[in-house]
């Protein structure tokens, strides 16, 4: 794979040890021999990251300033080689210029990192023996941006190293101040394993800890979001991998666990109570209540295996506090069929707080790939599971015979990874999500009841009839029988009967002819699409399948015909060929 890009949606994370300095390239790359680089570039297909040419905050490389008086160093290095134009320049949001200046491109200049060991050491002014920094004193607390000023370029360049460390006025280490909402890396070589971890917050502040573990992306970027690879308010939907270029960025990512003082945990919620009424409409409406904003997420457990199968189905809903929340089921199972009166079904509610998607774009793994590691970072409580769905991006047969590998909905605990998918990856999306806090209240059981209406649809034609309900008809109409069932709930036949006009055909009165002489029966019928004669009784094979039928014999002949609307009609007439009768001499006495 060469210079493949990955797009992932990240939330998971936890806090690196409190020795390492700065942030930057020590926790892009813990490991030395697999590098990786920040990847910067005024555009391109994919996108712009990390410059002045960049119109949206959610491709900038930004940092926290908590009080006046903290300072923040920085240095960079590009790899292989420069663009004519490399400065840099400081802003606040609304664009605010604070400080800008020349970036250098050989060492002993500050703001130069000759290499890795200084690059993870830190600015000196933190660490002695560290690189040499170029140093700002933002004004006022809030968030900044750092752009790279690379010119009109369409070029891509890569930061070899890279660090921003703030400090506060006591020249100490403000760690979880450095992030982006998409971060964009690459590397040297498609054997490079990308072994950082990086520290997503969720917009209920919910920090966790992804350990990439190994993967091997070569071009990648970094995002996390609630929903998956789209937004349309179906997360259902929106969490399955598939074709194509799919995700979007929404929440802020760090190299290190934000600094909970600018970014304070979010708490877990609970839910209170849940109900459930079922009207004999077929609708289920489960009403939940809870104690915080939140999501839940609801199985309803229809198949009686143990497990989440194919007849199960999920559904989804946004959590206020205090109100009762509904989630409405319109009573169709997963694989799109109504379920039964009477079915058994167990309803499993779970309010989840901390939702992250991890969408990765065209990664393709080898065998040895374990997949993820997931962690919770704060608040504090156990290890998430690990769910995706790929159903949709592998080739099966028949459907819904998914392939076990495509499918986790149960969740994964695998402390050796979770979700590896080997080459499936290529020009997809694949998406992994998790929930950092859950709570589930105890399943619910209950027997299903809906109405029961059978259609049974009924097509004469004109001069036909039918029994409906011990009564013979002949004409059209709608009759409808209603019993009650087990479940209390009506159970509804209803019969629609439609005539269709059927073909005429008259052959007309017997008919006598000479013997040796012949007639012609029948005539063309105004929308008939097939003709057959025969005798009656009938002989073994037809007679004939024209509209008319030329006979010379004594016998009973009838014509069957039908029409296009697949009505048929028939008739018959007699024919007797009469023998001459030879004349007689008349004698006189």
């Amino acid at each position: 794979m060469t210079h493949k890009q990955v797009i992932i949606s990240l939330m998971l994370l936890t806090a690196l040890p409190g020795w390492i300095k700065g942030e930057g390239t020590k926790q892009i790359s813990p490991d030395m021999g697999n590098q990786y680089f920040i990847h910067i570039r005024n555009s391109g297909s994919r996108g712009c990251f990390g410059t002045k040419a960049c119109n949206d905050i959610y491709t900038r490389i930004l940092f926290e300033i908590k009080a006046p008086g903290e300072r923040v160093y920085f240095g960079a290095k590009m790899r292989n080689w420069y663009p004519d134009t490399y400065n840099y320049e400081i802003k606040k949001l609304d664009g605010t210029l604070v400080q800008s200046g020349a970036l250098p491109k050989t060492a002993g200049n500050p703001g130069y990192i000759p290499d890795y060991e200084l690059a993870t050491l830190g600015p000196s002014n933190v660490t002695p023996g560290g690189y040499t920094a170029i140093s700002c004193s933002p004004p006022d607390s809030g968030t900044y941006i750092f752009d790279f000023d690379i010119g009109n370029t369409g070029s891509e360049y890569e930061l070899e190293f890279f660090d921003l460390t703030v400090v506060n006025e006591l020249g100490e280490e403000q760690l979880g101040r450095l992030y982006s909402y998409s971060w964009n890396f690459t590397t040297s070589a498609g054997s490079k394993k990308y072994k950082g971890k990086m520290y997503p917050i969720t917009a209920d502040s919910v920090v966790t800890e992804i350990d990439f573990n190994g993967m091997q992306p070569y071009a990648f970027s970094v995002s996390c979001n609630l929903t998956g690879c789209f937004n349309t308010n179906n997360f259902i939907l929106d969490r399955r991998s598939v074709d194509g270029l799919n995700n979007y960025p929404q929440y802020r990512v760090f190299f290190n666990n934000p600094d909970p003082e600018i970014f304070p945990s979010g708490t877990l919620g609970q839910l209170t109570n849940i109900e459930t009424v079922n009207e004999c409409d077929g609708n289920l409406d489960i009403i939940l209540w809870a104690n915080k904003p939140g999501l839940c997420d609801i199985m309803l457990d229809i198949d009686p295996t143990p497990g989440f199968q194919n007849m199960d189905r999920y559904l989804d809903g946004n959590i206020e506090p205090g109100i009762p929340n509904v989630i409405t089921w319109d009573g169709i199972d997963g694989m799109g069929n109504p379920v039964d009166n009477g079915t058994p079904i167990t309803v499993i509610v779970t309010f989840v707080n901390g939702r992250t998607n991890l969408p990765l774009y065209d990664v393709e793994y080898g065998d040895t790939w374990q997949g993820f590691k997931v962690a919770l970072v704060r608040p504090p409580g156990p290890a998430p599971k690990v769910f995706w769905c790929d159903t949709l991006i592998y080739s099966y047969s028949p459907p819904g015979n998914y392939p076990p590998q495509s499918l986790e909905l149960d969740g994964c605990t695998n402390p050796n990874g979770c979700h590896a998918w080997g080459g499936i990856g290529d020009s997809k999306t694949i998406n992994t999500w998790w929930y950092s806090l859950t709570s589930s209240q105890f399943p619910v059981p209950l027997v299903y009841k809906r109405s029961n209406f059978i259609p049974i649809p009924y097509i004469l034609c004109e001069g036909d009839s039918v029994n409906v309900f011990g009564n013979w008809v002949s004409q059209p109409g709608v009759f409808r029988d209603t019993l009650t069932n087990f479940m209390g709930c009506d159970s509804i036949t209803e019969i629609t009967v439609s005539v269709l006009p059927g073909p005429v055909i008259e052959l007309g009165e017997d008919q006598v002819v000479c013997q040796g002489q012949s007639t012609t029966l029948g005539m063309v019928v105004p929308g008939v699409t097939a003709y057959e004669w025969n005798t009656v009784p009938p002989q073994p094979t037809p007679l004939g399948t024209d509209p008319t039928l030329t006979v010379n014999t004594t016998a009973t002949y009838q014509v069957q015909i039908t029409a296009t609307n697949g009505c048929i009609r028939t008739d018959q007439v007699h024919v007797t060929a009469a023998p001459y009768i030879n004349a007689q001499p008349i004698k006189h006495n």
